[in-house]
């Protein structure tokens, strides 16, 4: 899972809509994408390359990444301007990249954080600079329902936007079974240390619970292996993910956006682990369990015996329409 995923489903309809579609990314994006679209074209940017501390603050860790951040943006509207020339583009979708958009084209920008949650000493600046951002694009779409189901307070402001419905490359629930090849399934994301401080800590837990367990890495440049009751795989295309989470009776994962939109679709029961100090993920799975009794664990002090795994109710409203009517609004 990962904002990669969320992309594709948009790729999907652009396609089958006859639109010709340019992907742009790091190795790994092109080596997702390359999984799910044989055929697609794929230029190679370089993207924002965060990392965490080991610690469980993140603050000052991401006030010394501004510059750079910064640096970024600008050099990503450069290139957006030389591809819109060059590959004769007419609409632009980012995203959650502020710097990619291009005075030659139509600009949309996809987000789910109109309001970024942490420090209050920072966010005053922070969401001034994140709204100035977002305003410079032609339309915001935001991967949620009208009432802010999924993403809470995130998505609440007075900024123009629409509502498109949540984004996954998954479309249906998945089939309900009786027997489950896997106790657990945990689904490992996210920046380094922190990436692999949750990979030990949730294989650990696993060797104490002698049940067989599955680990999906995150990783396009390994293979599956197996280790005791372990089994471990690497990033997986849709329809191996979507039936390796069948076979899994319950799911661990971070408290993500993107997860909890795959999660939501397909109606799997999980038990969140955010990353420590970062906020978006620490807001998310304490609005979850508060609104739709999702439960979560701090990663340092998971306990499976103690854990309880639940899902979020599923909604009337249908996200196919609410994202027909934004590509009609952009006549798309």
């Amino acid at each position: 899972m990962g904002h990669i995923s969320r992309t594709i489903p948009i790729i999907k309809i652009l396609q089958e809509r006859g639109h010709e579609v340019i992907t742009c990314g790091n190795k790994i994006s092109y080596n997702i994408y390359k999984k799910e679209f044989s055929k697609i074209k794929h230029i190679e940017i370089q993207g924002y390359k965060p990392y965490y501390s080991k610690k469980e603050s993140q603050k000052w860790a991401i006030i010394k990444q501004i510059p750079k951040f910064l640096k970024t943006i600008y050099t990503e509207r450069k290139i957006a301007e030389k591809i819109s020339l060059e590959q004769n583009v007419d609409i632009i979708i980012s995203d959650n990249r502020f710097g990619f958009r291009s005075s030659k084209t139509i600009n949309i920008y996809i987000t789910h954080q109109l309001k970024i949650n942490g420090p209050i000493l920072l966010m005053k600046i922070v969401n001034l600079i994140n709204r100035l951002f977002i305003q410079k694009f032609d339309y915001c779409w935001v991967p949620d329902f009208k009432n802010s189901l999924l993403s809470g307070k995130l998505s609440q402001s007075s900024l123009e936007k629409t509502f498109i419905g949540p984004l996954s490359r998954f479309k249906t629930t998945v089939n309900k079974t009786k027997k489950y090849k896997y106790k657990y399934l945990a689904i490992i994301s996210g920046p380094e240390p922190q990436r692999s401080i949750f990979e030990d800590e949730i294989q650990n837990c696993f060797l104490k619970t002698n049940k067989h367990c599955a680990i999906i890495n995150g990783q396009t440049n390994t293979k599956e292996i197996s280790s005791g009751k372990i089994s471990f795989y690497p990033h997986l295309e849709t329809t191996a993910f979507k039936e390796l989470i069948t076979i899994s009776e319950l799911v661990i994962c971070r408290s993500g956006y993107s997860s909890i939109m795959d999660l939501y679709i397909m109606q799997k029961k999980v038990l969140f682990i955010p990353t420590p100090g970062q906020t978006e993920q620490e807001y998310l799975a304490n609005y979850h369990l508060k609104t739709h009794s999702i439960y979560y664990q701090k990663q340092g002090k998971i306990d499976l015996k103690k854990a309880r795994f639940n899902f979020i109710q599923p909604k009337s409203e249908t996200k196919k329409k609410l994202l027909e009517a934004a590509f009609k609004k952009v006549i798309l």
